[in-house]
């Protein structure tokens, strides 16, 4: 009977072939699967998702990406399954297949519909995206996220994208806003922090150089005036160091940071405080 009918040994080797993949023996259910399918195209048979779902994911255990990839793809020619581009992007990421990953959920998303998928789109192209450095991209699509959710590590590259785009003060006003919604988030916390303290230290080097071409007592009104604007931006940055000391009070960086600070308020008391931490 099996002579006369090839397709009578198909569930068979599903059975065997299933048996193998929960077994976690990928070689084997592909090898099986492999032959299942290769028997059931010669004979017209149709071959279910659930089989090929498996394929791919032997495929992918086995590091077999392209070959996976070529079954992802037919799969996600129906819109039915595109809950499938998860799994897919996950096999690329661990992959580190980046172009490729990128290609599938610029092609794919405007067909994801369902709100936690949307959410994943949007952060896998802004994490992609920031690895290739591609700033604007970022922007563009943060920009657009619309009532989606993002995380704060997301809102935190997007920050820092405003900030390689030279705009600054929207992402400062960005990074308050994410501290307002997570006010102990040590990384935005060390970006407001350098921030201001990088901000106030060029303002103080260029008022100081300034005035030191022109000493009198005109000119040392006016340095006086200009440093105490200096002072704001060095106090918000001590006070975000301060906060994060509480977090690591051994972090090297934060001392001097706030040795440095000290002595540009004159806080000598203080200064000398953070300078024996050093030693």
């Amino acid at each position: 009977m099996v002579a006369c009918n090839p397709t009578a040994k198909l569930p068979s080797i599903q059975i065997q072939a299933d048996a193998a993949f929960e077994q976690a023996d990928y070689s084997k259910a592909h090898v099986l699967y492999s032959e299942y399918i290769s028997l059931a195209k010669t004979n017209n048979v149709e071959v279910s998702k659930d089989l090929l779902i498996k394929q791919a994911q032997a495929c992918g255990q086995l590091d077999l990406i392209d070959e996976a990839a070529e079954i992802y793809n037919m799969l996600l020619k129906d819109e039915a399954n595109i809950k499938l581009i998860a799994e897919y992007a996950q096999m690329l990421q661990s992959n580190e297949k980046v172009d490729e990953e990128l290609v599938l959920w610029n092609t794919k998303k405007e067909q994801i519909k369902e709100i936690e998928l949307t959410k994943l789109a949007t952060e896998r192209l802004i994490f992609l995206n920031q690895s290739k450095e591609n700033y604007n991209a970022i922007l563009l699509l943060f920009e657009s996220k619309g009532d989606v959710k993002l995380s704060k590590e997301v809102s935190m590259v997007n920050i820092k994208a405003l900030e390689a785009t030279n705009k600054s003060h929207p992402a400062a006003i960005a990074c308050n806003d994410l501290l307002k919604e997570y006010p102990d988030y040590a990384e935005a916390l060390e970006w407001k922090a350098s921030y201001y303290y990088n901000k106030a230290e060029k303002k103080y080097q260029y008022e100081m150089a300034k005035y030191n071409k022109k000493k009198n007592a005109t000119t040392y009104a006016y340095l006086r005036r200009d440093l105490k604007k200096v002072s704001a931006d060095f106090r918000i940055s001590r006070d975000t160091f301060l906060k994060l000391r509480k977090q690591d009070d051994a972090n090297k960086s934060y001392i001097r940071h706030l040795k440095n600070i000290y002595l540009r308020l004159d806080q000598k008391a203080e200064a000398a405080k953070m300078d024996a931490l050093l030693k």
